[in-house]
């Protein structure tokens, strides 16, 4: 006959439960008191009187001697060995109709004993009637101890001590049902084996009882993956998606494959990895989900116990794993700690998930850390400026209105965004439009290039000082020639991807695609100025690196300190200004010494990093010939920062006062401009000084103020104020106290 199949999952348990209760009524029966009276009521909840166990069991009191209890234990026993074949049938043609049943689903997926899954059964009756509380308590002669114990578990479902003694061993740390986290252990570690409590974990329960959501720590640090795009429209070629996707298909067409199947996606934050993996599931039509392992590692005291929760998950629903931040682990500070956290992770994919994403920035080598499991290498790089261009154009179709100005090429070309980050410049730029203007706003190109800008990795302000970009090209005196390199700088910049890209001339090029300039000339006179001029120009960020935290006399930590800026201006969108660079651009040397041979290698290994750089470094040295000569043949542009002549010079000191500063009618620029050889960085040191001296004095700037802020400005250089350098205003040297001695009184 066939078996009648259950119709839900609550009947299902209800009829384990019932199994329990015959179960229970066997041991009561064995555990048995003579006959009493009535208890007094004060030992009410103290006491539990064998009619309210019979009543709890669904039965009535019935008296007995030895003989009828052997009996009614054989009974009890050809009962429950019945029913437990009844369940086991129904549970089958249940099954086979396609209906979800919580318990049978859960050993199958942790391959339990049917032993496992009744001690499981066990804990989880307490979950669903209270009744067991007094029930467990009363067998275990202790009213306390209302969770079962290790020893009640065995008595339950293992009447022979032979079978009990084998049976232990599945309450063992390391057996499934405690690694696995489904029991857990409610008392302490001294208590022995048998006397310990155990409990069903939260979200085993609430699994089995069809009850939604994790548990509060565990939910933190995972989440769903959001319905994906489909692959079709991802932008990586066609014979990559077609590869993934036959692989993962393959692999996940076994039920319980023994190999897992690991893909390591590598390539900057933002290119779209968990956007793949979801996709690639999407199509196998499972869910993914994203497990934040930064929060794993910094909300759980125990990072095992912890990331097993998360993962289990994954088996639980069922669905795919993507681990986030997984390169956290790869570079943790204490290295055995860090290999304990990846072993962790290790373990947890083993023994819960068939098919499992991780991702990192770089690339990685596992060193056998999966073992005999299927770890695939899959590089996803940034889109290059063809790409942006084309994803740019794509966001401009989805409704926003933008000005007719916007070049999409060039946004492309000056920000190297990964589609994520691109993404969320495209948002922030409507934003910014419409509190401008509101509803009707068009989003123009200042917004975009504001918007690249906050989408651009701000950490390099950590290893350089960001410049304030003041300046514009009519604060910049250079002779027309030097301004020309400058203005073609910045063409070269704007135009990049219609150079490199559209005209070919990227397959010319075996490496570099960015722009490296030389800025050659004295102290003071505009280099910095023309790195903010150019910055601001181009709508880009501008960082002057500081020597003294890159150069180190410890072999290898320059080379660091270097990998370390270049690696975040790879993401930052910015402009590398390194001042001073003979410092460390300085030409190589025969090697004589060891100290010959690592300073060489420095020099190499810039060499290389410049190539390598996509975006615009500008070096600049005082003195060009203390710059190898290798780092000319990478020059861009070489742009030469003159001595000022005299008509240079009479513009700077023009420039230096603004409109708004008292400048009385005796200050002589062209005697400041034609006695004083100075540089424009002085100049504006004693236009500044000239301005302080004033207002402390007579409120307007006099030639007084000029010339002792003068003799200020060469005493700090170490130059010599002579009479006939200063003449006719060489007597107002003479009185630099006077003033302030007027001012004390």
């Amino acid at each position: 006959m066939t078996s009648t199949p259950y119709e839900n999952n609550w009947e299902h348990l209800a009829a384990e439960f019932a199994l329990l209760d015959l179960l229970l009524r066997r041991e009561v029966l064995g555990s048995r008191l003579p006959p009493t009276t009535e208890q007094p009521q004060f030992f009410k909840g103290v006491y539990l009187a064998e009619a309210e166990i019979e009543q709890l069991l669904g039965g009535q009191a019935a008296p007995g001697d030895d003989s009828t209890t052997g009996a009614q234990l054989e009974e009890l026993n050809r009962a429950a060995a019945a029913l437990r074949l009844e369940i086991q049938e129904r549970s089958q043609a249940t099954l086979e109709r396609g209906v979800f049943l919580a318990l049978p689903h859960l050993a199958r997926l942790f391959d339990l004993t049917p032993f496992e899954a009744g001690a499981v059964a066990v804990c989880l009756a307490l979950e669903a009637d209270l009744k067991y509380e007094r029930l467990y308590a009363f067998l275990q002669d202790d009213l306390t101890r209302k969770r079962p114990s290790v020893d009640l578990i065995l008595r339950l479902l293992t009447p022979a001590n032979a079978e009990r003694l084998r049976a232990r061993a599945f309450f063992a740390p390391q057996a499934t049902l405690f690694r696995s986290h489904i029991l857990r252990s409610a008392s302490g570690p001294e208590a022995p084996q048998l006397a310990r409590l155990v409990r069903l974990d939260e979200r085993i329960t609430n699994y089995l009882l069809g009850v939604g959501g994790m548990e509060r720590e565990a939910g933190r640090c995972v989440r769903v993956a959001p319905a994906p795009c489909p692959l079709a429209e991802l932008r990586w070629p066609d014979e990559l998606k077609e590869r993934l996707l036959g692989v993962t298909a393959e692999h996940l067409r076994s039920p319980l494959p023994a190999r897992r199947l690991i893909f390591h996606f590598y390539g900057p934050a933002g290119t779209g990895k968990k956007t793949l993996a979801a996709a690639l599931c999407g199509e196998l039509g499972i869910p993914l989900l994203v497990v934040d392992l930064r929060r794993v590692l910094e909300g759980s005291h125990d990072f095992e116990e912890g990331l097993r929760a998360v993962t289990r998950e994954a088996m639980l629903r069922p669905a795919a794993l993507f681990l986030e931040h997984f390169d956290l682990l790869v570079h943790e500070g204490e290295k055995e700690k860090s290999s304990a956290h990846l072993r962790a992770v290790a373990d947890a994919v083993e023994d819960f998930s068939w098919l499992t994403f991780v991702a990192t920035p770089y690339e990685w080598e596992s060193a056998g850390l999966f073992g005999e499991h299927v770890l695939l290498g899959v590089a996803l790089p940034a889109p290059d400026a063809e790409e942006r261009a084309r994803l740019w154009g794509a966001l401009a179709d989805g409704g926003a209105s933008f000005a007719p100005e916007v070049e999409w090429e060039d946004l492309a070309g000056r920000f190297r965004l990964t589609p994520g980050k691109l993404r969320d410049a495209h948002i922030a730029a409507r934003n910014y439009a419409h509190l401008r203007d509101g509803d009707a706003a068009q989003v123009r190109d200042d917004d975009l290039y504001r918007a690249c800008r906050a989408q651009s990795n701000q950490r390099l302000g950590t290893l350089a000082r960001k410049l304030a970009l003041r300046h514009d090209w009519h604060d910049l005196i250079l002779p027309p020639d030097s301004l020309a390199h400058l203005r073609e700088l910045c063409a070269q910049m704007r135009h990049r991807q219609t150079v490199f890209g559209t005209w070919g001339f990227e397959r010319q090029l075996s490496l570099r695609r960015g722009l490296c300039a030389l800025f050659c000339g004295p102290s003071g006179t505009g280099k910095t100025m023309a790195v903010e001029i150019i910055a601001r120009e181009l709508e880009l960020d501008a960082y002057k690196i500081d020597l003294s935290t890159v150069v180190s006399k410890y072999i290898g930590e320059t080379e660091k300190n270097l990998s370390r800026i270049f690696e975040e201006a790879e993401t930052s969108n910015a402009v590398l200004f390194f001042d001073e660079a003979d410092a460390l651009f300085g030409k190589r040397s025969e090697v004589k010494d060891a100290h010959d041979r690592y300073a060489n290698i420095e020099i190499n290994y810039l060499l290389q990093r410049i190539e390598e750089f996509e975006g615009l470094v500008i070096l600049a040295t005082n003195l060009r010939k203390n710059i190898d000569e290798a780092f000319f043949r990478r020059m861009s542009v070489s742009v030469e920062f003159p001595f000022p002549e005299e008509a240079d010079r009479y513009r700077i000191w023009k420039r230096h006062f603004p409109d708004a500063a008292p400048v009385a009618d005796d200050v002589d620029f062209n005697f400041l401009a034609g006695r004083l050889h100075l540089a424009g960085g002085n100049i504006k040191n004693i236009a500044v000084g000239a301005a302080f001296l004033a207002a402390a004095n007579s409120g307007r700037i006099h030639m007084r103020h000029v010339i002792r802020a003068a003799r200020r400005e060469y005493e700090k250089i170490g130059r010599m104020c002579t009479e006939m350098e200063f003449a006719p205003y060489h007597v107002l040297l003479d009185t630099a106290g006077d003033e302030q001695h007027t001012e004390a009184r």
